[in-house]
């Protein structure tokens, strides 16, 4: 009997100890978007969202799922700017513009997650001056089998 209220109340207290939250049962998602962006003025939307990428210099940023757990300590702000990737489909939308049209300076947007063997996304321009684009891309915790990166551009 003394064993047995012994295991109930270890069983409450690792219960107690770990709260719910129905947005942890969401894979957390880790993701990386860098920009590399000399010259260009850029704007990067992930499933509707503005990430804050901005161009004209290199710059990364790390996306979380919008369930992640540290979504709850985050600032409104840093919410709105980091938390936006969902498990499954998500879109990218990509706009980018020449800031002079004499130069030649290259432009490089990749999207790199954890769990992966290559960047989900990758994407090199030398020549157009400008571009809207708009990219859907399956995000899971790990990469499926047969997992192809999407590849843009004139990068190799």
């Amino acid at each position: 009997m003394k064993r047995s209220l012994i295991l109930v109340a270890l069983a409450f207290a690792l219960f107690a100890a770990a709260p719910f939250n129905a947005a942890s049962a969401e894979p957390e998602l880790d993701v990386v978007l860098s920009v590399f962006g000399y010259g260009y003025k850029v704007k990067v939307l992930v499933n509707g969202a503005d990430a804050g990428l901005q161009g004209g210099k290199s710059e990364s940023k790390r996306l979380f799922s919008k369930g992640h757990p540290m979504v709850a300590k985050a600032s409104p702000d840093i919410r709105a700017s980091h938390f936006l990737l969902k498990p499954g489909a998500n879109e990218i939308a990509i706009e980018y513009s020449k800031t002079d049209p004499k130069a030649t300076d290259r432009l490089e947007i990749t999207l790199e997650a954890e769990g992966y063997p290559q960047p989900l996304l990758q994407l090199v321009n030398r020549g157009k001056p400008s571009d809207k684009l708009s990219i859907k891309l399956q995000i899971e915790k790990a990469a499926p089998a047969g997992f192809k990166p999407v590849v843009i551009g004139d990068g190799k």
